[in-house]
């Protein structure tokens, strides 16, 4: 019998890639045939005597934030969710915690770790446990090993774009200007004027679409959003700030994950002669996401059975 499935995550944000993709999971599950729950997040931390008081005052306000804000899901999703875990018979179900979460707040026995981006990027920590199973998101996931737990050689890659919004209809015949994101790359020395220059932080994504369909070029300081693959998309120039010491291809070892995106500024030769590669991969990932979900599902119920 499959095990029920329960996945750890924050309320539903349009605009937090990671955040999309975990209640997309919980969809998808429950579309090929697993009984799969959201349980809404809250921050864990590895308590010691140094930051006892920061991280209990950091667990209050999440809670307290959480409910006050109530906890959203997508309405066009199949994600049921569960607010309590007192009735659950740890055996039956598996639990899902992206990378960001320290140890197993939650207190389950079957653990699987998504690895949305490098374990410990967010926290410089990294506190997993043993027997767990890690997926990695896609190439540009570094290789990963834990002491008594096992990396799966299969990606967990599920996407959910927009392309109702990202797309070339209704695009500028006269482009001017750059568009560029901070977030996960917040920090680093801004390397383009700021003239004439859209910051897109915290835009929607109608907001998003309308400009990368005006501007010439999207500069992005994070290299690992899905915001450079919605400008090309939308016909823009597409430009990655690299990570001091990242070669391209430990940015993306598989050429695919690059199309259209130039790393750099000296790497626009080879964005422009993939950029129409772009759309047709982007829309085989949107119908492969259900089989790679299944693949990796296959591989949790033989090791946790």
């Amino acid at each position: 019998m499959k095990k029920k499935i329960l996945i750890f995550t924050p309320s539903y944000q349009e605009n937090t890639g990671g955040v999309v993709v975990l209640h997309k999971l919980c969809s998808i599950l429950n579309q090929i045939g697993y009984e799969s729950f959201l349980y809404p997040y809250f921050d864990s931390h590895i308590l010691h005597k140094h930051n006892y008081k920061k991280s209990m005052l950091s667990f209050i306000d999440s809670n307290i934030r959480s409910f006050v804000r109530g906890f959203k899901t997508n309405p066009n999703f199949q994600t049921p969710t569960v607010y309590t875990t007192k009735q659950i018979d740890w055996d039956e179900w598996i639990v899902i915690y992206p990378e960001i979460v320290m140890g197993n707040p939650l207190g389950a026995k079957n653990i699987i770790r998504w690895l949305l981006h490098n374990p410990g990027f967010h926290t410089n920590t990294v506190f997993y446990g043993r027997g767990e199973l890690y997926f990695k998101y896609s190439s540009g996931i570094s290789d990963f090993d834990y002491t008594g737990s096992t990396t799966s050689k299969q990606y967990l890659k599920v996407i959910n774009y927009p392309l109702e919004l990202y797309n070339n209809e209704n695009i500028s015949s006269e482009r001017s200007g750059t568009a560029y994101l901070l977030y996960k790359g917040k920090g680093k020395e801004i390397q383009h004027d700021l003239k004439n220059s859209i910051l897109i932080d915290g835009k929607s994504h109608k907001e998003v679409s309308e400009i990368f369909k005006k501007v010439k070029t999207f500069i992005s300081y994070d290299p690992m959003t899905a915001y450079s693959r919605f400008a090309v998309l939308c016909g823009c120039q597409s430009i990655v700030i690299p990570d001091e010491g990242v070669s391209i291809d430990e940015w993306y070892p598989d050429s695919k994950d690059r199309y259209g995106i130039s790393y750099g500024f000296s790497n626009l030769e080879e964005a422009n002669s993939t950029k129409n590669l772009l759309e047709p991969l982007v829309i085989k990932e949107h119908e492969s996401s259900i089989e790679n979900v299944r693949k990796a599902f296959n591989e949790a119920d033989s090791h946790f059975e």
